[in-house]
């Protein structure tokens, strides 16, 4: 059973834990003479008592995967729940047994007592059971002090309104005379307790509706904290003391230097909204940059881009984000931290120099879980000057518009022709929102760059599918055979990119590529087929390992290390409550950024303790991957923007500040992004004169 399961089984049981505690202290309050509901009731207990033992059974599997799969079950849920059901199971189990055996008139000197604090128990057990169930839906891993102060104050409470409201003693005849004659001769102080005590219920009550309103209001505020806010500058880094700034630095000037002699690459974008006839005959509408995918982008490195972008008429604003590119901060793209959105009938140009070779893609960032879904995406390619290009060179961006899987910007056949013997790259981009495998057919090939950086010594690969989580980016390289090529995605069950060897009758026919009917893939073979572990292909740089299993030359030493702990809980996110995607326990704008100075190293955890993928991207850096699951790189080091976290898995990454500025780092299937999964990384002493909201109604996610 892997880490995603035992989480989902943990889930599970706290249901249970709670379900039966809840029927056991409900059974033993209302017992009556029948035999069977005793016997029920400790059956009830039985099971209430497996199942939170069943519970901390699972604690060590869960360390073992990492100590952040079980943190705040170990630290909060064990004291929390064990010793409310060892009460239960103490002063339960003994009161059940005697009422079964001797019936409503147990043989006991104080039978109430024995009653009340049987009943008291199962209360505090259940209310504990459920207790520990919010910390994992609405607390998360890293808990605020105060809202665990909430959450015990809860617990009580409920005990106590139990007592007050289930255990206050009736007045006798002879009690009630002389209360009524207390009462007419107006004696001072002639409430009886028995009197008070539906009141002090009523008021314990009162206060735990107004405490959970409060915090309610709380949260919610929160959640609106950035609406109309600007982000500041962080002031502060590890291990010193507070560092004032007086003059800080504005995410406009960090432009970068271009040189004076350089090629400048000029191109125009026009944002807007039409109908696109696919070439199936489907039509749908889509917001494109002009065309699906937008129009390809190439420079080569050391010239200069400069792209212009115009909205037409997309109504939601729209920017340009080079995904994967380390562009200076100013042109990241970013609505609401770099920038203000493109609204229609505005422009801004992007101005950077093209400083990476490899395969990238731009798109908007401004309500991108909307705008990207819809078309606003298009392919960005920097080749480098001496190294040599491939004799045919093609582009592939999987996309899934409106339910339509799109290769390139066909949803049927897309041809190409190659010379036998000539050199073949096929550049695979996932532009999608979840994860997308590839099927190679008809050639061996090699997997030659991942997320733009070439693959030290690449093998050759066979029957295997290559897979990319949503964003990323793998370059495939072969040569020509003499008969067909075909690239497929289990994204887009009906369109098929063929590569046909020039002169022959498929060739032909990929001059007319609408008139081609290309075999389906075989059946199931997305999910037989295994997958190219990138983390154990191509060769260590230097063919040495350092003793932790890491490329030597391109380790530096750590000077801070962060956890990023992905997670669901209920939350309002942009004062909406909903079932939230989180980075340790908070949603976007609430989560603590990361807060670094230009020169440091940072060791970032990521753990997934969801049962979703989550590709976390990091704006304007590479990071290096250390291990996946306590397991160093045994091939070529793996440089990725784009780090795809399976359930259950546990990444150390390697993060250089290089460049400074405030960068998203963010979930990039961009509905978990727009549901709380985003965080900033800081520079300290840069600013940002942008507001999330607005007059420009400003969306980064």
């Amino acid at each position: 059973m892997n880490i995603s399961q035992l989480l989902a089984v943990d889930l599970l049981l706290s249901v249970l834990a709670a379900s039966a505690w809840i029927a056991a202290a409900w059974m033993t309050a209302s017992l009556s003479d029948k035999p069977r509901r005793s016997d029920l009731g400790l059956l009830l207990v039985g099971i209430a008592v497996a199942v939170t033992v069943g519970r901390y059974a699972l604690l060590p599997a869960l360390v073992a995967g990492s100590w952040w799969f079980a943190s705040e079950r170990i630290t909060i849920n064990v004291p929390l729940t064990a010793i409310p059901a060892a009460w239960a199971a103490a002063a339960g189990v003994p009161f059940l047994l005697r009422r079964r055996n001797t019936g409503p008139k147990p043989a006991s000197q104080n039978p109430r007592r024995s009653r009340e604090w049987a009943v008291l128990a199962m209360i505090a057990a259940a209310v504990s059971a459920v207790a520990s169930l919010a910390l994992t839906l609405l607390l998360g891993p890293f808990p605020a002090p105060w809202s665990l102060v909430v959450l015990l104050f809860m617990v009580a409470a409920s005990v106590l309104i139990a007592k007050l409201a289930l255990f206050s003693p009736r007045p006798s005849s002879r009690r009630g005379t002389q209360l009524n004659t207390a009462v007419r001769g107006g004696r001072r102080g002639g409430a009886s307790p028995a009197g008070m005590r539906p009141t002090a219920a009523t008021a314990v009550a009162g206060l735990m509706i107004c405490t959970a309103l409060g915090s309610g209001v709380f949260a919610w505020l929160g959640s609106r904290s950035a609406d109309g806010a600007t982000i500041a500058a962080a002031v502060a880094h590890h291990g010193g003391a507070d560092v004032v700034v007086t003059d800080p630095t504005s995410v406009n000037s960090l432009v970068g230097e271009t040189p004076a002699n350089a090629v400048v690459r000029h191109y125009e974008l026009t944002a807007r909204v039409e109908q696109v006839v696919l070439p199936s005959g489907q039509t749908t509408e889509a917001w494109t940059y002009g065309s699906l995918p937008g129009p390809a982008l190439e420079a080569q490195l050391g010239e200069v881009m400069e792209v212009l972008l115009t909205n037409r008429d997309v109504t939601a604003g729209v920017t340009l984000h080079w995904h994967g590119y380390d562009v200076p901060n100013a042109m990241d793209g970013v609505a609401g931290a770099t920038q203000d959105a493109v609204m229609p009938g505005e422009s801004m140009t992007y101005r950077f120099l093209a400083a990476q070779a490899g395969t990238y893609w731009y798109h908007t960032h401004q309500d991108s879980a909307e705008g990207v879904r819809k078309g606003l995406y298009g392919t960005f390619v920097v080749h480098h000057p001496t190294s040599p290009r491939a004799d045919t060179d093609v582009v592939v961006a999987g996309h899934d518009l409106s339910g339509l899987g799109l290769l390139g910007s066909s949803d049927r056949t897309t041809g190409h022709t190659a010379t036998p013997g000539s050199s073949v790259r096929v550049r695979l981009i996932n532009t999608d929102s979840v994860q997308q495998r590839y099927l190679i057919q008809g050639t061996t090939f090699k997997a030659v760059a991942v997320d733009g950086t070439e693959v030290n010594q690449p093998q050759e690969v066979t029957h295997k599918l290559v897979r990319l989580g949503a964003g990323g980016r793998v370059d495939i390289a072969f040569t020509m055979p003499d008969s067909t090529v075909t690239v497929r995605s289990d994204a887009a069950a009906n369109a098929v990119v063929v590569i046909a060897p020039s002169g022959s009758a498929v060739a032909d026919q990929a001059a007319k590529p609408e008139e081609m009917v290309a075999e389906k893939a075989p059946a199931g073979v997305f999910v037989t087929m295994p997958v190219l572990d990138l983390l154990e292909y191509g060769k260590p740089v230097g063919g040495e390992l350092d003793g932790a299993g890491k490329a030597a030359e391109l380790v530096r030493p750590i000077t801070r290390e962060e956890v990023m702990v992905l997670d669901r809980q209920f939350r309002f996110v942009d004062g909406i409550p909903l079932y939230a995607f989180t980075v340790n326990g908070a949603a976007y704008p609430l989560v603590p950024s990361i807060e670094v100075a230009e020169g440091d190293t940072v060791k970032v955890t990521v753990v997934n303790r969801t049962s979703e993928p989550h590709p976390m991207h990091p704006h304007g850096h590479h990071v290096q991957v250390l291990s996946r699951n306590g397991v160093a790189p045994s091939g070529s080091p793996l440089i990725l923007d784009t780090v795809d976290v399976l359930p259950g898995e546990v990444w150390e990454l390697l993060l250089h500040a290089d460049n400074p500025g405030i960068w998203m780092d963010h979930c990039h299937n961009l509905d978990h992004a727009a549901e709380g999964m985003m965080m900033l990384l800081k520079y300290q002493g840069v600013s940002s004169p942008f507001v999330h909201g607005g007059h420009s109604n400003n969306r980064p996610e």
